[in-house]
């Protein structure tokens, strides 16, 4: 994620034109198994991981693999910006770090969160596309061909075996898209899915963009703006 003004980080959980609304700490749903997407400011992306214990009201503790460099300066304490999506919701907050260790595993502990951020997400219109991705999946990696896009999220399909991991995906979970948008270069975007079709070995993903920082969302806007110029 570039680095942002307060004002734009303190909404960093809405894509443009959404409407935030702040809500206190104590309605957190998050359970362990609860997949998240976190965001340090400063750095260029954001890291998936999932909760793995909590002490209501005090603390979190999320297992996710950092670079070592983020994960040291995080171990002094830091701020992040952590995003879950609950129900078709999305919920975000900022929290300090406490502590950030790695045996027995990788884990990041943090606060747990005074107020939350909850996004009312606009439905924007998609545009047809046929755009070469690739969507990443518990470790696994499978072409796929994007085949609308908005602002706020796109449609991908993929082919892939009943016993793949792709096949296992359910509506709620996050996977990573990278999506080739030409002149305005290869973006590797956090998604939630939002809806799911499968027949004969192709798995369609309706899906909304978790995460996008501010030259990402340029970027989307520029590629849907050439769209609309050249397709008419």
């Amino acid at each position: 994620m570039s680095e942002r003004s307060e004002k734009e980080t303190d909404n960093a959980t809405a894509p443009p034109e959404n409407k935030v609304v702040k809500i206190p700490g104590v309605q957190l749903s998050v359970s362990p198994g609860k997949d998240v997407v976190i965001r340090v400011p400063g750095a260029d992306r954001s890291y998936r991981g999932r909760i793995v214990g909590y002490d209501p009201y005090e603390y979190l503790i999320a297992s996710v693999r950092l670079p070592g460099r983020i994960r040291r300066e995080l171990a002094l304490g830091g701020q992040i910006i952590v995003k879950y999506i609950h129900q078709g919701t999305v919920y975000g907050f900022k929290s300090m770090v406490h502590n950030a260790i790695t045996s027995p595993t990788s884990l990041l502990f943090f606060d747990y969160p005074s107020v939350m951020e909850k996004v009312e997400l606009r439905r924007d219109a998609r545009t047809k596309c046929n755009i070469d991705g690739m969507l990443q999946a518990e470790d696994a990696e499978y072409e796929c061909m994007i085949v609308n896009i908005s602002a706020t999220g796109c449609k991908a399909s993929v082919r892939a075996g009943a016993r793949e991991p792709i096949a296992r995906v359910e509506v709620g979970d996050t996977l990573v898209a990278i999506v080739n948008l030409g002149a305005e270069g290869t973006l590797k975007l956090p998604i939630v899915v939002r809806n799911i079709q499968r027949e004969q070995g192709i798995h369609t993903l309706g899906a909304m963009f978790l995460d996008l920082n501010k030259a990402e969302e340029e970027k989307i806007g520029n590629y849907l703006e050439r769209m609309r110029r050249l397709t008419r």
